[in-house]
């Protein structure tokens, strides 16, 4: 009888703490949410992506990789990475090449990611890199917008 109390006692906690990562996961992202929409003020906002970060190859090989949101806008790349928080903007102008490799900075998930080329605050060369959802539309999009046109439609429903 002990033994099942235990058990139950047990999955009890188990249950308890998926419950809890499931809301904290959830608080997180709207956090991000609602920092890219302050971030993000008037500019158009053609769409938004969870995505997950491959790294900045500026900063190198060890690095943070996570769980983050991604905005397109007419102004250019947002990103907000859930932990540790941390901001990125990719200005549209600064946008050298858009390509689609299967690793970055020696990590990789055996599927194609977003890679944006372009240059940093500083004046140098950087990059970085997503898993995406919709790596095609990204590709279509960040054409249109270099070429001064509308990206076409978000595959998925945005959240700003």
């Amino acid at each position: 009888m002990v033994a099942l109390i235990v058990i139950l006692a047990v999955l009890a906690s188990v249950i308890v703490d998926i419950i809890f990562f499931i809301w904290w996961f959830k608080r997180l992202r709207l956090e991000a949410v609602e920092d890219i929409r302050r971030d993000v003020g008037e500019e158009r906002v053609y769409n938004v992506e969870d995505c997950n970060f491959f790294g900045r190859q500026s900063v190198g090989y060890k690095q943070w990789r996570g769980n983050g949101v991604l905005a397109l806008t007419d102004k250019g790349v947002h990103f907000r990475m859930l932990l540790p928080r941390k901001s990125l903007f990719i200005p549209l102008g600064s946008t050298r090449e858009i390509s689609h490799p299967r690793s970055f900075l020696g990590k990789s998930k055996a599927r194609d990611l977003l890679r944006v080329d372009y240059v940093n605050e500083a004046g140098e060369d950087d990059a970085c890199a997503w898993l995406v959802p919709s790596l095609q539309w990204w590709n279509e999009a960040f054409a249109a917008l270099q070429a001064g046109g509308t990206p076409p439609e978000a595959p998925l429903k945005s959240c700003i």
